[in-house]
């Protein structure tokens, strides 16, 4: 399929700053793909070119779609990769230059909590308003912005004082490990390059022309790098949709879209509206919702897949009939269609728990997207906790993980005497375990469970250090240490602990798998930095890749990117829809984008439905429908109520239902 104009514009683009404003199904990822090829034609040298990505998978898909257009000679030599691992790259070159070691580790999300909560424990801050978890996303947002701990303590939100304590421990805590958080891996490359200027004219040099996909994401310390990087020349193209800018609450800066002309002048628009997705009734309603809002820059998407058929909206009883009325209209509609072209979005998780309940007992074949993967269970982060103490011997945390599994009567007195002593010595962790100062001082027993436990560790890192043959070393490091016959005193009934020894060893076959695709020549350090970049998004795909026959159920943020014949959108109320955190807090814009993601995943067939009551908790509260809907021209929606007779409300239900009347006709 040829280009259409604007896109043929933009392929031909190759020079200075150009933001290519991308609505929803326009096309971009083809967009990139060509300009890429159009660059290489033209004397652009691949390996000068560095596209970012979101998702590893992303990245990859693009290579791939490059190699197409091209030849995978030249592909393999674009740089083309998420934030995250080029600036991984860029720190285990130079990261020495920051007072860090070059073998440092990344913290995973588990262990940040886990470290926030024990530092929050050393500094006494407990007891109400003093959360952990709560700092910890407060430290996230506050590098994200290049914050610091005494930025943080002026900001106004409950104990930040208390937060910026916690900060700053938590980030010399982490040196003292060699271990970097997700956050790090950014915001330490532009502290790289601000610092030492010589090696960030060195990159500029290597790439001479950037190109940023879903740039509506970024946050303001992924602008720096691309300011920083693209220098003077500003070759720099980022594709994008304003609209579609949902993660505000993770730190994401719509000012980076918005403002892109301002952080680089001269910058040419180019704008995307024809869309190869949905029908132009799904279009003309997701143009007039997201109208409503006024920070955005005006597009008008259009469509050549004809008119289509209306908008349903449905007002349903309850959240039951609510959720039977998407299990019977998904048995009515799947007679011409598979279970897999549908698709059920809600704005909240918890909305999943009464759509699960009556799917199933409808028969409805369903799969949740973005429960726990086979990567987040106990048994894998347990083998993977072993693999980060050989390859980091700094990495307490994954010593403390592991330390008493499986059980060697090691437990709190004997993890406080090794704390103990390693704030005294400032010796990392593993180099104690048989440190007779600590031996002495722990039962006899014990002390020789983790003499033979650090040999063991010893033995591995000695193995581990000859590239190659992953698999085998870390069956044999397992076997060592009792991990895999271990799990049957551990985990009860046996068929638990049976289990979770075969998630083990499809672990160990992930091993082999990472061994032949890397010619059996890879390190630890190569398999962790590839098990670490596995966002969130890449994982989501992953658990959809294999749903076979089955609908599929997701949050509209986990929804981005998708698109199904049938969208059947749930809970479309106020407070629930726009949520009632947003609207408390005045976001109700990117609420609307939100919605207007919602809307954009549908390729034929859009369903609103709403509830009128909901039970909450032991209560039954009226809802209103969402002022989203009556943001939708009414010609093009079809209000209607499910035909099937709905079971009547309990007395108890009618007792709430008229003293919350009652109330509203008072006030």
């Amino acid at each position: 399929m040829a280009l259409n104009p604007h896109q043929q514009e933009a392929v031909d683009t190759l020079d200075g700053p150009l933001l290519l404003l991308a609505g929803a199904g326009s096309g971009k990822t083809r967009v990139i793909i060509h300009r890429i090829a159009n660059m290489i034609r033209h004397g652009i040298r691949p390996e000068n070119i560095l596209a970012v990505t979101f998702t590893n998978k992303a990245a990859k898909e693009m290579k791939e779609r490059v190699a197409e257009l091209l030849s995978h000679e030249q592909a393999q030599k674009v740089t083309i990769s998420t934030f995250h691992a080029f600036c991984l790259n860029v720190l285990r070159k130079y990261i020495q230059h920051l007072g860090y070691g070059r073998r440092f580790s990344i913290a995973t999300e588990g262990y940040q909590k886990g470290l926030a909560r024990e530092i929050a424990s050393e500094l006494k801050l407990v007891g109400e308003g003093c959360d952990p978890y709560l700092w910890l996303s407060k430290i996230s947002l506050a590098k994200a912005n290049l914050q610091e701990p005494e930025d943080m303590a002026n900001q106004d939100f409950p104990k930040a004082e208390d937060a910026a304590k916690v900060y700053r421990r938590y980030q010399t805590r982490l040196k003292q490990m060699d271990l970097l958080d997700f956050d790090d891996l950014l915001t330490l490359t532009v502290k790289l390059w601000q610092t030492e200027p010589d090696i960030l004219e060195a990159y500029q040099n290597t790439y001479t022309h950037l190109m940023v996909d879903e740039y509506q994401d970024t946050n303001y310390v992924q602008l720096r790098l691309m300011v920083l990087l693209a220098g003077k020349n500003a070759n720099i193209s980022v594709v994008g949709d304003d609209d579609q800018s949902i993660y505000g609450w993770r730190g994401a800066n719509l000012g980076n879209i918005l403002d892109f002309e301002r952080f680089f002048p001269g910058a040419k628009t180019i704008r995307l509206e024809q869309n190869y997705r949905s029908t132009n009734t799904i279009l003309k309603t997701a143009n007039a919702l997201i109208a409503k809002n006024l920070n955005r820059k005006a597009k008008n998407l259009w469509s050549q897949q004809g008119e289509g058929e209306k908008v349903i909206a449905v007002r349903c009883e309850d959240e039951r009939a609510e959720a039977e009325f998407v299990a019977d209209f998904l048995h009515d509609r799947v007679q011409d269609r598979r279970w897999n072209q549908f698709a059920v979005l809600f704005r909240s998780g918890h909305q999943s728990r009464i759509l699960e309940e009556v799917l199933r007992s409808k028969r409805v074949p369903y799969v949740l997207v973005g429960t726990n993967s086979f990567f987040q269970r106990k048994e894998i982060l347990d083998a993977v906790s072993f693999l980060r103490i050989i390859a980091n011997p700094k990495d307490d945390l994954s010593l403390k993980q592991v330390i008493n599994v499986p059980p060697r009567g090691a437990g709190d007195v004997t993890i406080d005497t090794l704390n103990n002593l390693a704030k005294i010595t400032r010796i990392p962790l593993a180099e104690l375990l048989n440190n007779p100062d600590f031996l002495a001082k722990i039962p006899a027993e014990t002390a020789n469970n983790l003499t033979r436990f650090s040999e063991v560790i010893g033995k591995a890192q000695k193995a581990f250090a000859i590239p190659g043959e992953l698999c085998e070393k870390t069956k044999r490091l397992l076997d060592d240490i009792g991990y895999i016959n271990g799990l049957v005193k551990m985990y009860k009934p046996r068929e638990d602990a049976l289990k979770r020894k075969d998630n083990v060893l499809e672990f160990l076959t992930t091993l082999a798998e990472f061994d032949e695709a890397n010619n059996n020549r890879a390190t630890i350090q190569d398999y962790l930095e590839q098990f670490d970049l596995q966002d969130a998004n890449d994982r989501r795909r992953d658990s959809m890749k294999n749903q076979g026959e089955a609908v599929t159920l997701m949050t509209v943020h986990a929804s981005k990117g998708l698109e199904f014949p049938t969208v059947l959108v749930v809970g479309m109320e106020q407070g629930l829809f726009p949520h009632q955190t947003a609207i408390d807090e005045g976001n109700l814009e990117e609420e609307r984008r939100l919605c207007y993601v919602a809307v954009t995943r549908a390729r034929e067939t859009l369903v609103l439905s709403y509830a009128e009551r909901r039970r909450i908790a032991n209560k039954v509260v009226l809802k209103r429908p969402s002022k989203f809907l009556d943001e939708m021209p009414q010609e093009l929606v079809d209000f209607s109520t499910p035909k099937k007779v709905i079971k009547p409300p309990t007395q108890e239900e009618m007792s709430d239902f008229f003293a919350q009347l009652r109330k509203q006709f008072e006030s």
